[in-house]
């Protein structure tokens, strides 16, 4: 009996730390993980506030202003981010209106640069560059192309244009164009 005394006290101890293992683990875990959770919407309501705080600065200035009530239009001249596929999708629809022969394929690079400027009245931009390449054209399907460019929704700028005539009269060019698209700024600390 003396023995059975001994271990109520284990016992005790036992199905205490039992259930603090079963209950109270499980709970502190799940707080934990509100916990975080409750920390991921905070950082995002931050977030949100932040880019209303831009939108609001942006929306007192006139010009920008005419630019937000025209978003689809914005969104078309300068999109929130590169869109790649839409610009070559454009480059081959070029060439195909424009009979310049299978599309060849193109070298493209998304800018690391990101373009912020002083003035408040001018958006900040980057920028993707894409390499073309034609041969054996005239001169008129070439002025037909940097034509198309300039007159493409997306705002688009021929960086680099490189001519050569080989001695049968053959033109080989080479075209590094930049496509802009809208960067957000980074909040001011």
């Amino acid at each position: 009996m003396r023995i059975f005394i001994n271990l109520i006290p284990v016992i005790l101890i036992s199905l205490i730390a039992y259930f603090f293992i079963n209950d109270l683990v499980p709970q502190y875990r799940r707080t934990i993980s509100l916990a975080q959770e409750i920390n991921k919407l905070n950082n995002r309501e931050r977030d949100l506030k932040e880019l209303e705080r831009i939108i609001n600065e942006l929306s007192r200035d006139k010009n920008i202003a005419k630019l937000i009530e025209r978003k689809e239009t914005l969104d078309l001249w300068l999109p929130r981010e590169p869109k790649i596929i839409e610009i070559i999708a454009y480059f081959v629809n070029t060439y195909r209106i424009l009979n310049l022969g299978e599309f060849p394929g193109t070298n493209f690079s998304i800018s690391k640069e990101e373009n912020y400027f002083v003035s408040p009245f001018v958006l900040p931009v980057s920028f993707v560059t894409f390499n073309l390449s034609f041969d054996n054209i005239d001169m008129k399907k070439i002025q037909e192309f940097i034509s198309y460019i300039d007159n493409s929704s997306r705002i688009m700028k021929i960086k680099k244009a490189d001519l050569s005539v080989d001695e049968k009269g053959n033109i080989k060019s080479n075209f590094t164009i930049e496509a802009y698209y809208l960067i957000l700024m980074p909040a001011k600390k």
